[in-house]
């Protein structure tokens, strides 16, 4: 996690990035994969697209499976993600990486 950190944020700057999901709540098994929220100033489809790629590399490198949610920081202030679910069980059990 450490790695992806450092990769996105060489690029990009992160509001907050977040574990969560199974290994978050420690009922992971060894197929789960590793789910990160990652929240950002600004997001277009380029944006998107380049830590799509940053994180594709990172899990053929280590032979993991991370999924991202990259969300816009307006998205999550004044619109309908500040209420979804998703974001919400994301507030509740995500660990600040």
């Amino acid at each position: 996690m450490k790695e992806l950190r450092k990769t996105v944020t060489s690029e990009y700057p992160v509001i907050d990035m977040r574990l969560y999901g199974s290994k978050a709540r420690g009922d992971a098994d060894s197929d789960s994969d590793l789910d990160v929220m990652i929240e950002i100033p600004h997001c277009t489809p380029q944006i998107m697209a380049d830590i799509d790629d940053m994180v594709y590399w990172i899990n053929l490198e280590h032979d993991v499976l991370i999924s991202t949610l990259i969300f816009e920081r307006t998205e999550l202030e004044n619109g309908p993600m500040s209420e979804s679910p998703i974001y919400k069980v994301i507030q509740r059990e995500g660990i600040p990486l």
